[in-house]
Parts: C-alpha cells; sequence; structure tokens
C-alpha cells in the first residue's frame, strides 16, 4: 500500500513512497509475524518521477520509522540504522532503502519491539515512517508519510 508524498506534480516532478515491508533474515520474505528473539529490517520502497528529477540529484534523505505497540500505546522510534539514501544522478525511480537489523524479544529484554508483559501472548506494533530531506531549504517541499505495516512479535 503506497504512502503519501509531495510533490505530486507530474510531468514535473513527483516523489513516491510505494511501501514500508518488515523481512526476517535468511532470505525470508515479507513478514508480518516475527518470533520473539528474531532479527527484522524494515525495507521502504520509493522513487522520484518527472522531468526535475535531476535537481534533487545529491541531495541526502533520512527514513524514519516509528512505532506504537498497540496492546498499551507505548511508542518509540526505531534506531535510524542505515534508513539514510542519496538521490541519485539517474536511476532515482525506483530507490530500495533498508534500515536495521532490528531485535525483538520478550518483555524487559531490551529489544527494539518487545512482548508486552503478561498476560499477553505477543506484542502487536504499527510501524509509521517518513522520509525528510537533510537540506532546510529542500524539506518543506520533498518530504513522505507511510502508515503500515502492523507486525506482531510472538
Amino acid at each position: 500500500m503506497p504512502g503519501q508524498a509531495q510533490p505530486d506534480a507530474m510531468p514535473l516532478l513527483r516523489f513516491r513512497l510505494d511501501a514500508v515491508v518488515c523481512v526476517e533474515p535468511a532470505g525470508l520474505g515479507p513478514s508480518s509475524v516475527i518470533t520473539a528473539g528474531n532479527t527484522f529490517t524494515l525495507r521502504t520502497e520509493l522513487g522520484f518521477d518527472g522531468l526535475f528529477v535531476g535537481l534533487l540529484a545529491g541531495q541526502q534523505f533520512v527514513v524514519r520509522h516509528h512505532v506504537q505497540r498497540i496492546e498499551d500505546g507505548l511508542v518509540k522510534t526505531l534506531p535510524l540504522a542505515g534508513g539514510q539514501f542519496t538521490v541519485p544522478g539517474t536511476g532515482a525511480a525506483h530507490i530500495p532503502v533498508i534500515a536495521g537489523p532490528y531485535t525483538t524479544g520478550p518483555n524487559g529484554s531490551g529489544a527494539d519491539l518487545e512482548i508486552p508483559p503478561p498476560p499477553q501472548a505477543g506484542g502487536t506494533y504499527r510501524v509509521t515512517t517518513h522520509v525528510h530531506a537533510l537540506n532546510v531549504a529542500v524539506r518543506p517541499i520533498v518530504a513522505a508519510f507511510h502508515d503500515g505495516p502492523i507486525v506482531m512479535v510472538t
């Protein structure tokens, strides 16, 4: 499911945030349920289209992920862990950005995502993502937001 992004002014310039996907290691595909103790990464699929894409070449962006535990509302920002990219001079139509690995574990383990205290058998997390430019002149013009995925640690 795509997120929302600006600008959206084709044919001149469009920024797309196509998806945010949770991926477990060892070549497993996208996952919604993660076994406590395993790690995972978040892959953000985004891109730029239009006649003026070249104006963004060399601009640096940051992808930040925030999580909210559904059971009790606990909110935290995941560490940056690789979620930065530079817009290439060519090939900006599809840019995958990998962040993580992030950890999972039982309550009190200090993991990035923890199972809440008993009687809960698992923790369900809503991941929200935002992308912004490091350049303060570009920041109010080019930005993106994504609500999802929902993952469970069990």
